[in-house]
């Protein structure tokens, strides 16, 4: 009966330092991202089968996104989002939560509430952790791949809780960059044409 005991100890024990080790690199990556200051990040966006390139410029909690026909911008309180295909601009006040879909600072730190993490495959040069969503998550599941050397995040695959699934591909990242606040807002001069719908 004592053996048993030590044996299921050492496995809890085991799983516990594993969901740890997986949290800690997780950290690891969210404290380097966030002490690169105003940062510029390249990357390919996979929905549904197609694939489109576009980064997104970061200055806190502010930030803009340009892929696939789009533009949305966030100066910290407003977001405008510009579709190029029928030249209009919704304005809104996001949730929060709407805001940590859109922004890495964010999700690096979502795994905290409602997700149990643990230690992918992983490479000689890429950490794989994964996240498994729990009952209420907006994903159920999450892969993340960081590159052990720079700690930047370089795979993202979010399967949603309708099973949909968003994979982002980063392929360059700029540290230290200098952003104006008018970066961040959207400026109807440079679209003259757009139509605008305010949903605040």
């Amino acid at each position: 009966m004592r053996r048993i005991f030590l044996i299921w100890t050492a496995l809890l024990v085991a799983v516990l330092l594993h969901a740890q080790n997986a949290t800690s690199v997780l950290d690891k990556s969210a404290a380097t991202l966030r002490a690169a200051g105003n940062v510029k990040i390249g990357f390919t966006l996979e929905v549904d089968g197609g694939a489109s390139a576009g980064y997104i410029k970061l200055q806190r909690q502010k930030f803009v996104v340009n892929v696939g026909g789009s533009i949305t911008w966030f100066d910290g309180k407003t977001m405008w989002t510009y579709v190029k295909a029928n030249e209009e601009v919704n304005v809104t006040n996001p949730s929060a939560d709407a805001v940590a879909k859109m922004n890495p600072y964010a999700f690096l730190s979502f795994y905290k509430k409602g997700y149990t993490v643990k230690m992918g495959k992983g490479t000689a040069k890429e950490h794989e952790v994964l996240l498994t969503g729990k009952s209420g998550s907006p994903y159920t599941n999450v892969v993340v791949r960081i590159n052990k050397s720079t700690q930047y995040p370089t795979f993202i695959k979010m399967t949603s809780s309708k099973g949909a699934v968003t994979t982002i591909r980063c392929n360059s990242f700029l540290k230290n960059q200098k952003y104006k606040d008018s970066t961040f807002q959207f400026n109807k001069k440079n679209y003259p044409d757009a139509e605008i719908v305010d949903l605040r």
